[in-house]
């Protein structure tokens, strides 16, 4: 008897040899959490060079699969996933399995596609192919069915995989984030506004296997709480990314008047991002975190001239990773659209960045200039100050909970 299984395939994760075991207990524990309401942690297994995920009885129906299907294509590591069965290594077995995963599949032309881990099975792949393809055209015709094999170009594949004491069969592969695993490549504290630049980066460091810290300054009350509201939707979409995330709500206004009190207007954007610079250091320290995270993209606005960057980063001592910094606009809006993060981003928001800093920011920021102003400023007290107030929220996917997440084991 055949059971329902998902079948998982990873490729860069695969290729880190020496960490290999690593990486794929990380994409085991992920795919865990992501299907914690529908199997078990134990029913998540490693084979080699793919998971195998045994799903419960009767778990065909439509509804299900769709849950499955939507919940792995946002797991990264995964290259590319089969729903379908599992087998015994007989021939007519198979053939059975192959005629079972094309149930109720409306297609004109079909092919068979092997792979033979298992050299011992009696038959090559070619063999399986023509056995497999020659027992469905027979079935096919006894139910009054036309179809026909086309291996170029076909409505529906059958895909069997030979492995050692058992075989996968399936007919519906369906595309993957690729990538690393969430987690497997360290913390990092990502400054999240409410536009499209920093959710994208976040994005694209989570792909990379990083678990995102995310931080939020705000100038609340004299710019709208809108952007905090935003924020919190934004963090909660990317939280299907990485299952549990936390958000760090920093007011930084009161910091920010003491800046105005000692610096030009044209420096003050400047100084306001030294300032979160700072601030972000201290919650990656406290988090175990490695670096932080900006969504700068190169001359997109005049803080992120060169040389603005560049007076930006001497203060720091954790490295800032900017994904984006040779990335268009147009290529951030488009991957807005496909994560779902681009309608929250497309409303207006207050940016704290913009708090009493005039029309003209300075482009080209003097060292000299900065560093007398920071003479008048204690930025240890300007720190504490900003994270006493802070607002510290968990943010869970909407399938997982606390209770769940200390259940599986990392």
């Amino acid at each position: 008897m055949s059971s329902a299984v998902v079948i998982c395939h990873y490729h860069e994760v695969a290729l880190k040899q020496r960490n290999r075991e690593i990486f794929e207990k990380k994409l085991r524990t992920n795919i865990a959490f992501m299907l914690s309401d529908i199997v078990k942690q134990n029913m998540v297994m490693r084979g080699y060079g793919r998971l195998k995920i045994v799903l419960p009885f009767g778990f065909e129906e439509t509804e299900k699969v769709e849950i499955v299907k939507s919940r792995l294509s946002n797991v990264f590591g995964l290259t590319n996933f089969g729903i379908g069965v599992v087998t015994a290594l007989d021939i007519e077995k198979i053939c059975e399995a192959s005629l079972k995963v094309l149930k109720n599949k409306t297609f004109k032309t079909f092919s068979v596609k092997t792979k033979r881990q298992n050299k011992r099975f009696p038959l090559n792949s070619v063999e399986v192919n023509r056995q497999v393809g020659a027992y469905l055209l027979e079935e096919f015709k006894n139910e009054g069915k036309e179809v026909s094999v086309d291996l170029k170009n076909p409505d529906v594949s059958v895909h069997i995989e030979i492995v050692d004491k058992e075989v996968y069969v399936y007919a519906d592969r369906f595309k993957g984030p690729g990538g690393l695993p969430v987690g497997s490549s360290g913390k990092v504290v990502s400054l999240l506004s409410a536009g499209f630049d920093s959710p994208i980066a976040s994005y694209m460091m989570m792909k990379r296997g990083a678990k995102v810290i995310f931080v939020h300054y705000h100038s609340y009350p004299y710019t709208s709480y809108d952007s905090i509201e935003q924020v919190k939707q934004l963090v909660k979409i990317l939280t299907k990314f990485q299952f549990h995330s936390k958000l760090f709500i920093v007011p930084i206004a009161e910091a920010q008047r003491i800046i105005v009190l000692n610096a030009p207007v044209g420096l003050r954007t400047i100084l306001y991002r030294r300032l979160m610079i700072k601030i972000a250091e201290k919650i990656a320290e406290k988090e175990g975190a490695e670096a932080l995270v900006t969504g700068e993209s190169l001359g997109q606005v005049a803080s992120q001239t060169l040389r603005n960057i560049r007076v930006i980063n001497q203060i720091a001592t954790f490295p800032i990773l900017r994904p984006l910094i040779g990335i268009d606009k147009e290529e951030i809006i488009q991957k807005a659209r496909e994560i779902g993060t681009y309608e929250i981003s497309s409303q207006p928001y207050d940016d704290c960045c913009s708090f009493l800093t005039g029309r003209h920011p300075e482009t080209w920021a003097d060292f000299d200039e900065i560093f007398e102003v920071e003479k008048k400023l204690n930025w240890d007290e300007l720190v504490d100050m900003s994270l006493s107030n802070a607002e510290i929220e968990n943010v869970y996917a909407e399938f997982l909970n606390k209770d769940i997440l200390e259940k599986i084991e990392d």
